[in-house]
């Protein structure tokens, strides 16, 4: 059975304290952490895990980190990096949620998820994929759930459990320390001034008493809080079309140091795509340089796709038999075509045993590395020469059904090149004439046999007219 829904709004929030390391480098068993800046004073602003066994965190100056630990790597912090981040993050929950905002200031995110626990199964099924994904994208992420989105940030901070009941939230909320509101220092040094230490303490105080000491705002956000004034979240819409820039920290000479943010942006695509119900066949690489002109690549899949794993395992496969002109200083994703998914029902049966997945992901892996050219698919074509009766097509081009093979007339796989016999087998059956190409100057006269060696091997041969000779052209296994 589902679990109920306990409230028709609920919000889900994501705070991510570093995202603006997480957002540049996938290193963490390295010291690292980034820096931000106010004149002449530098603190680091999120730290890797590394980090704690030398006493640095998060608040710390630079100065004092690097005294602790010269060894320490610093990074600038980069605005436009974490925006972007949010970005693919909030196309990637669209999977969960049909409203997503993000607070590049805060360093979060929210989804609205009341309206879907149905569909998730109920609020612990949706958390755990939601973790899991979280996870699996590379970022550190404290989950917060609440039936306003003041209120799940909140407590996210506290990193408190979730709070599903509105006429219980501001119980809830009440032990909660001052220092976490999203408010000025100044007016937390004030209030801890009177003796205020939780956020109760605070609720218990007449609202005309706030008002004229902490202004009206103050008194909106304790309202937004607790939901007794709506919140004026804007929700993010993506683009039609996928379209994902990463900016690399520095040059990328080598082809790993191109697959952490593949394979970031690879997942964030796939959550666009489970949003739309869609899946792509092609997907474009656009590697910038300096001073080169991009380097442009292309992967394709045999049958729609929205895997991230097969994607991602093309990507890798075509970028380490390409050439890059130059060091790499940004990375561009594009998906301009989504196409129906396919023949997805039989997941749910068998596993998606139907689909044929491992032969298509075979055939997309040798285009990957052999390159389009070197493979394709065979079909019958319009010729009664058995040697001309084939043609090679491109494995994703459609093309009208041939009529099949006579089925009185058995012809094998493996056709030779013709090569004459001294000496004939047992003949079995009787023979198939095949008689053509007197108007094009390829004139032949066949009489085709199958035959039997003594070995017990099947052949395929023929008689020609008018030489009278005999010719091996085929074998069966």
């Amino acid at each position: 059975m589902h679990a109920p829904i306990p409230s028709p709004t609920l919000w889900l929030c994501l705070h991510l304290p570093r995202l603006p390391l997480e957002s540049l480098t996938a290193e963490t068993d390295t010291a690292v952490a980034v820096v931000d800046r106010k004149g002449p004073r530098r603190w680091l602003i999120a730290c890797s895990e590394a980090c704690a066994v030398h006493a640095i965190d998060a608040g710390q100056d630079a100065i004092l980190a690097l005294s602790r630990y010269p060894e320490l790597k610093l990074l600038e912090r980069s605005l436009k990096q974490e925006r972007q981040a949010l970005i693919g993050l909030a196309v990637w929950a669209e999977q969960f949620t049909s409203f997503a905002s993000f607070d590049p200031r805060r360093l979060c995110m929210w989804m609205e998820v009341g309206s879907v626990l149905r569909y998730f199964g109920g609020l612990d099924p949706l958390l755990d994929k939601v973790r899991h994904g979280i996870h699996t994208l590379g970022y550190t992420a404290v989950i917060g759930v609440a039936p306003t989105p003041e209120a799940s940030l909140l407590l996210a901070h506290a990193a408190m459990p979730p709070v599903t009941d509105l006429t219980k939230l501001g119980e809830n909320l009440r032990p909660i320390p001052l220092n976490l509101l999203p408010i000025h220092p100044d007016e937390i040094a004030s209030l801890s001034a009177l003796g205020l230490q939780r956020l109760g303490e605070v609720l218990d105080l007449p609202s005309d008493a706030l008002a004229r000491r902490y202004g009206p705002e103050f008194i909106a956000y304790l309202s937004r809080l607790l939901g007794r004034l709506p919140d004026p979240l804007q929700p993010y819409r993506a683009p039609q079309r996928y379209r994902r820039r990463f900016e690399c920290f520095g040059q990328i000479e080598s082809y790993e140091g191109l697959l952490f943010p593949l394979k970031r942006i690879l997942i964030e695509l796939e959550g666009f795509l489970r949003a739309r119900d869609a899946a792509i066949q092609r997907l474009q690489l656009v590697f910038g340089h300096e001073r080169h002109d991009p380097t442009v690549l292309e992967v394709r899949s045999t049958v729609p796709t929205r895997d991230a794993a097969r994607l991602f395992l093309l990507v890798r496969e075509r970028i380490e038999r390409s050439v890059l002109a130059a060091p790499v200083e940004e990375i561009t994703v594009v998906a301009r075509r989504l196409v129906p998914l396919g023949d997805t029902q039989l997941v749910l049966i068998d596993g998606g045993i139907g689909n044929n997945s491992g032969w298509t992901v075979l055939l997309d892996r040798l285009r990957a590395r052999l390159g389009d050219d070197a493979v394709h698919g065979l079909e019958l074509s319009q010729a009664h020469a058995p040697e001309r009766a084939w043609c090679c097509v491109a494995l994703d081009e459609k093309r009208e059904a041939e009529p099949a093979p006579d089925p009185r007339h058995a012809r094998p796989l493996w056709l030779l090149p013709p090569r004459e016999l001294d000496t004939l087998p047992q003949l079995l059956g009787k023979p198939e004439r095949i008689e053509t190409g007197w108007w094009d100057g390829q004139d032949i006269r066949r009489d085709y046999y199958k035959a039997r060696t003594e070995a017990g091997a099947d052949w395929w041969l023929y008689r020609e007219e008018p030489s009278g000779k005999w010719f091996l052209h085929g074998l069966w296994a």
